[in-house]
């Protein structure tokens, strides 16, 4: 058998040692932690796939509220590297300060909302002067705690004594198709899609600064994104899995983090 000549072989290493350098160039660029937005995505479906809090992502991609995102942006999705973001700090921190007149309507404005938090209702307090520090919303008091969590459906808890994981994010509720869904806290709708892979037709609901609840697999969506909803509102019907499961699968989110929501949950 003939030999291959030593130019060719030389050659070939040479394309598989460069092939590797532009993989490892394209790591070191950042090309593994971004996002392209999608037809459909919010900060919080993204912050949601990458188990991120959306204002983390807000800051990195310095994007303000109300949160506009357009089909085809590149968002960076995982911490920046500590260099930079000293050098962000540090840059921020050298911005000249905001007018006398600004700060004085923003005072105004945070006494505004101190005011709606004397209700000690669950449900969403309305206001239409109120803006919130947060996000510019105006259906309840963002910095409102949960004070008590509802089952979101009825039906058997699949694998209730498994361990809670980062691969185990949430439950199972097995139930009957088409059954309600209901939101487990008041809250708003943040998120009504199927652009997340392995959930189905997913809903997500914003209940203050700390905690989001998701809600997937639903045979019908009963809701659209910015609604508010109130605790017990059903929300969907109950779907399917790919395996042909017919069940909900439930999460909650602290922070961007999954929890476990046996935590939260009455037994």
């Amino acid at each position: 058998m003939e030999k291959e000549p030593a130019s060719k072989v030389t050659n070939r290493l040479a394309s598989g040692y460069l092939l590797v350098f532009f993989i490892v160039i394209a790591q070191g660029c950042g090309t593994l932690v971004h996002h392209k937005v999608e037809k459909g995505d919010t900060l919080y479906s993204i912050g949601f796939y990458y188990g991120q809090d959306y204002r983390d992502i807000a800051q990195w991609n310095d994007i303000a509220s109300p949160y506009s995102l357009h089909a085809g942006q590149w968002l960076r999705v995982a911490p920046p590297e500590k260099e930079w973001w000293e050098g962000r700090k540090l840059q921020n921190n050298n911005k000249p300060p905001k007018s006398d007149s600004h700060n004085n309507k923003k005072k105004t404005i945070a006494r505004a909302g101190a005011s709606g938090n004397k209700s000690k209702s669950s449900y969403p307090v309305k206001s239409k002067s109120v803006r919130t520090e947060d996000d510019a919303d105006t259906y309840y008091d963002l910095a409102s705690p949960v004070r008590r969590w509802h089952w979101p459906s009825n039906g058997v808890l699949l694998n209730p004594k498994s361990k809670f994981s980062e691969r185990n994010k949430g439950i199972d509720i097995k139930g009957k198709q088409g059954q309600p869904i209901r939101a487990a806290a008041a809250g708003k709708i943040v998120y009504s899609g199927n652009g997340l892979i392995g959930y189905g037709r997913l809903i997500i609901v914003k209940h203050n600064k700390t905690y989001l609840s998701a809600y997937a697999h639903n045979e019908s969506v009963l809701v659209k994104e910015g609604d508010v909803v109130k605790q017990g509102q059903q929300i969907a019907r109950m779907g399917q899995t790919p395996e042909k499961q017919i069940l909900l699968h439930f999460e909650i989110r602290k922070n961007g983090k999954p929890v476990d929501p046996l935590r939260f949950l009455s037994r």
